[in-house]
């Protein structure tokens, strides 16, 4: 499974799972009807329906992706 995006930028995803990585990541999406859920045990949903930028995921934490244009990328 991949860490990131492509390219570290925007695409849309029908759905996909991210595994939690040792590593603190970045979350963007675009508001839209789709689903953000992230967690470490139990997955949370997130507010979806409004665009968010730069929403912290931290280390371990999984995060699922269902119809939304989504970006996933490394913390600096």
């Amino acid at each position: 499974m991949p860490e990131e995006t492509s390219n570290g930028d925007y695409e849309y995803i029908t759905y996909r799972t991210y595994d939690g990585v040792g590593f603190e990541r970045l979350m963007s999406w675009k508001g839209g009807a789709g689903r953000v859920s992230a967690g470490r045990i139990e997955m949370k949903p997130l507010r979806s329906d409004l665009d968010t930028k730069d929403e912290v995921l931290p280390q371990w934490h999984s995060v699922i992706v269902d119809k939304m244009s989504f970006k996933l990328v490394r913390k600096n």
